[in-house]
């Protein structure tokens, strides 16, 4: 009874230690430096796809890019429909 005791404590133990171990922190993906990959479809193709790397930072400044870019052209667009100048 007691070898049986000893085994499982053992046991027990052998899997609990792991448990204890420090587990490193998991990286924050909304972090600046943090780099995602996308998947863009090229153009003029429905099977093609470029794999594109790029922090955070850069996928923010380029989206705030476009987003500026689309802006312009709208304004343009409406200045260029008023008939009176």
């Amino acid at each position: 009874m007691k070898v049986l005791k000893a085994i499982l404590l053992t046991g027990l133990a052998a899997v609990a230690m792991p448990a204890l171990a420090d587990n490193p922190p998991k990286p924050d993906r909304n972090a600046p430096n943090t780099v995602r990959c996308k998947q863009l479809t090229e153009t003029g193709s429905l099977v093609v796809k470029k794999r594109i790397c790029k922090t955070n930072a850069e996928w923010r400044a380029i989206r705030e890019q476009q987003s500026q870019d689309a802006d312009d052209l709208i304004t343009r667009n409406r200045a260029g429909m008023n008939p009176n100048g």
